[in-house]
């Protein structure tokens, strides 16, 4: 764990020194959609399209693979709630994370872990393109990665619309690598978080996926996924 100032954490502690402080500045007050007991849902700054989401931990970790083992099941509950809620309102998404383990593999300028969730509705995915420039391996999800990546490197990971998963080691790769290979696909040049103003789109997700998200997993999804762990954040989940 590395950190000196963290916007995250910052952010999550109601404080103002913070990118989404600085550009909103209360309007809206916040971006939280969704929390659950370790975790939670906000729209990105810097929205490569529409409804980017980041699930964020509330605890200061810099690699999803290292939080602990009860945070790693309900990481995975909560990227299925995540799917199922988001195609109601923009179909198939795609989650990726760079899994950061030292200050030489790079990153987007915050530590504090984060995996991306993107509606992705082109046909064509970077996943091959990654295949082709990294040994990315066949995984069952995040919590798998320590069984095939050494707990001292960074990683790549990428989750595809059909849920097939991939992981590999990683030395470095540059600032919002994954960010930059998703927008391309999409045939868009905004990729980088730290150039955005003010968002309409991002506003617009935040509307949209309020609605969503704030009625609860069992509403959502029609069963009890998250359930146990929601209870215990979300006192308005019944």
């Amino acid at each position: 764990m590395f950190i000196d100032h963290c916007d995250f954490c910052d952010e999550l502690s109601d404080g103002c020194d913070n990118a989404f402080a600085r550009i909103y500045k209360q309007q809206p007050r916040g971006r939280i959609l969704y929390r659950s007991q370790h975790f939670v849902l906000l729209p990105s700054l810097g929205q490569i399209v529409e409804g980017h989401l980041l699930i964020v931990p509330t605890s200061h970790d810099t690699a999803l693979a290292d939080v602990t083992l009860s945070s790693a099941e309900e990481l995975s509950e909560l990227r299925s709630f995540v799917r199922r809620g988001m195609a109601e309102t923009y179909g198939s998404i795609i989650f990726f994370e760079h899994g950061v383990r030292g200050k030489q593999a790079g990153g987007c300028g915050i530590d504090h872990a984060h995996l991306h969730a993107v509606p992705f509705a082109s046909s064509r995915e970077p996943i091959e393109d990654l295949k082709n420039r990294h040994p990315l391996k066949f995984v069952a999800g995040i919590s798998e990665i320590p069984h095939q990546v050494a707990p001292d490197s960074s990683y790549l990971y990428y989750e595809q619309t059909n849920g097939q998963a991939w992981a590999c080691e990683i030395d470095f790769v540059p600032s919002q690598y994954l960010r930059k290979c998703v927008a391309e696909s999409l045939g868009t040049k905004s990729w980088d978080w730290r150039e955005c103003g003010r968002e309409e789109v991002f506003v617009r997700a935040l509307e949209r996926l309020s609605r969503v998200f704030n009625c609860g997993p069992e509403v959502i999804a029609g069963d009890r996924a998250l359930s146990g762990h929601a209870k215990a954040a979300n006192p308005a989940v019944s």
